[in-house]
């Protein structure tokens, strides 16, 4: 008898808090193509890019039907036509899962490009395996795009997020401090317990004028944004004369807006930033080995929650869109 492949399906994109338009169905096995790996996933992050693909489609860059998944580990089944690298049985992650192409790591079987798999380091659990890619990656390169000098300041809001907890970790590791916008009390203590320099509650104090304070009249050298909307110009105040502002998510869907003022006389800029393009570039094996060894290090330690079964995936949606989540929902089998 052939393994069984169970995949989550989706035949539309919609906002639909229900998720009736996703499903847990029986899919054919796939076979790899030329230069492509077979690949048993067993253990997946949902992540907020996830969800973003389910309600919209990434603004139709995904097709239809498809399977969402950013992220995974899984261990290797078999090697296509030209593939060589990997064995069978040695576990793996990939950078990134081809889920702009319909098949995203929310599948029991995928096959995957052999030029976008990563070796799992036997040192890493499977928990911080399956989130090499999103959270990590992302970390390392804002700040490498930043390139703040030693002492200065990064701005970034929704801070107690996961990725949030991981900024500062890397941000303190290469002698950057970190101011933290949160919007719950018992926010700021938690987030100064794992080392944040500074933290703001944005419900409470003034931002532009708490950063002032903070950093003597400097103003903050660099900022990121998971938010947008709203808070976009109160962070772009935030930044010092030609700082740049990079929006990694959208978290208000609203948009994004700074002062003419900000963007004339104080040349700063705005600028968004995607993993999937960004980590396309020479240097990716290279980057990739970085950040494995910062991992390894346990500079960057992601933070793990929950795991669900397979077909509890609407289950495992729901608990990533909790407000206060804090650490990562998985999806197992």
């Amino acid at each position: 008898m052939a393994p069984q492949n169970k995949i989550v399906k989706l035949d539309e994109f919609s906002m639909s808090s229900d998720l009736t338009h996703l499903q847990v169905v029986d899919a054919p096995m796939p076979e790899p193509k030329q230069g492509e790996v077979l690949v048993n996933a067993y253990l997946r992050p949902v992540n907020p890019t996830d969800v973003i693909l389910i309600k919209t489609g990434w603004g139709g860059l995904v097709p239809l039907p498809s399977t969402p998944g950013s992220e995974g580990v899984g261990k290797v089944v078999k090697n296509g036509p030209g593939a060589a690298k990997f064995k069978e049985g040695q576990r793996v992650a990939a950078a990134p899962w081809p889920q702009f192409q319909g098949r995203g790591s929310w599948a029991q079987y995928v096959a995957v490009p052999e030029k976008d798999l990563i070796l799992v380091p036997e040192s890493l659990s499977d928990q911080t395996a399956a989130q090499i890619f999103i959270n990590p990656m992302t970390v390392y390169g804002m700040l490498h795009e930043h390139n703040i000098p030693k002492g200065e300041f990064l701005l970034q809001t929704a801070a107690t997020s996961v990725l949030g907890k991981q900024m500062i970790a890397l941000a303190k590791h290469y002698g950057v401090q970190t101011i933290n916008i949160v919007r719950r009390q018992e926010a700021v203590e938690e987030l100064k317990s794992l080392g944040a320099e500074h933290v703001i509650n944005s419900e409470t104090e003034d931002i532009p004028k708490r950063v002032k304070e903070l950093t003597g009249g400097k103003m903050a050298y660099g900022a990121i944004d998971a938010i947008g909307g709203a808070i976009s110009p109160k962070v772009m105040k935030s930044l010092r004369k030609s700082g740049k502002y990079i929006l990694y998510g959208a978290l208000d869907p609203s948009p994004v807006s700074a002062s003419n003022g900000d963007l004339l006389a104080q040349t700063k800029t705005m600028t968004g930033f995607l993993i999937y393009d960004w980590i396309e570039q020479p240097r990716k094996q290279e980057i990739i080995q970085e950040v494995l060894k910062l991992l390894e290090q346990k500079v960057l330690q992601p933070h793990s929650g929950r795991s669900y079964k397979f077909e509890e995936v609407k289950e495992a949606i729901n608990e990533c869109n909790r407000a206060g989540r804090g650490a990562k929902v998985f999806l197992g089998g």
